[in-house]
């Protein structure tokens, strides 16, 4: 009985070990990631985008729909903007005061900046959304959508901008960028400006060490700063007259 006992309790033993070293295996095995085309990608969003737009239309319609159809239907226009500027006048006509937004330009300025920065916390889809229902609008925006739409579309075109550069390397511009940059033509990409610019400060580096090739060996050069030091080659540097030169400069400073 014993033995049995002994027998159950290793095999129990056993299958305890086979189980967890089955889970470690399964633990280890590295997940394989899923990736999409961006044809994929730009179809789920659109039908991401499409969905939300659907959910607020179905809210809207809920709350407001019959209204709104009532309106419209007993004022002989399907233009919302139309009915409301009829039901204003009409009102007005009978010396009824209509309520008007009230707010100071710095009161629309905060509203407009924090509605502004809440969609730009949702992420660069629904900065697009938006930017995109705000330009179709066109003159009907108001004054806060307008800064509204201003603040979002700045947000866009940095995003994108940043994602251009980064597809030649680039995180970081360079300070000298900006005065170059005011030359060119403003139609231009940000990205087509600095591949310019890069392509320009290449050749300008390059004339320098030409230039201080030339004068190694043209005639004796009896100072070098930080730069053209940084510049000149092995081979510059062989130059007993050169080397004489830079040894100088550098115990000079």
């Amino acid at each position: 009985m014993f033995e049995e006992n002994e027998n159950l309790v290793e095999e129990t033993e056993n299958v305890e070990e086979l189980t967890t070293e089955e889970e470690v295996q399964e633990e280890e095995q590295p997940q394989q990631e899923e990736t999409f085309t961006k044809k994929q990608v730009d179809e789920m969003i659109a039908k991401k985008l499409s969905r939300k737009e659907a959910k607020l239309r179905k809210e809207y319609d809920r709350k407001y729909g019959r209204l709104e159809n009532v309106v419209k239907a007993g004022l002989g226009t399907n233009d919302t903007e139309e009915a409301v500027e009829q039901l204003t006048k009409f009102y007005t006509d009978k010396g009824i005061n209509i309520p008007q937004e009230n707010y100071s330009n710095k009161d629309l300025e905060v509203l407009a900046e924090a509605e502004a920065n809440d969609i730009i916390s949702d992420g660069y889809d629904e900065i697009v959304a938006e930017v995109d229902r705000l330009a179709a609008e066109g003159d009907k925006m108001s004054q806060r959508e307008k800064l509204v739409f201003t603040k979002l579309a700045n947000e866009r075109k940095r995003i994108e901008e940043s994602k251009e550069l980064a597809s030649i390397g680039v995180t970081e511009l360079d300070p000298e960028f900006k005065e170059y940059e005011a030359k060119l033509n403003p139609n231009l990409s940000l990205k087509e400006k600095y591949e310019m610019y890069l392509s320009t400060k290449q050749k300008k580096e390059n004339n320098i060490i030409g230039s201080l090739k030339d004068g190694a060996t043209s005639q004796k050069k009896e100072y070098y700063t930080d730069k053209e030091i940084n510049k000149l080659s092995l081979d510059d540097l062989d130059n007993d007259e050169v080397w004489d030169a830079v040894r100088k400069s550098m115990t000079s400073r």
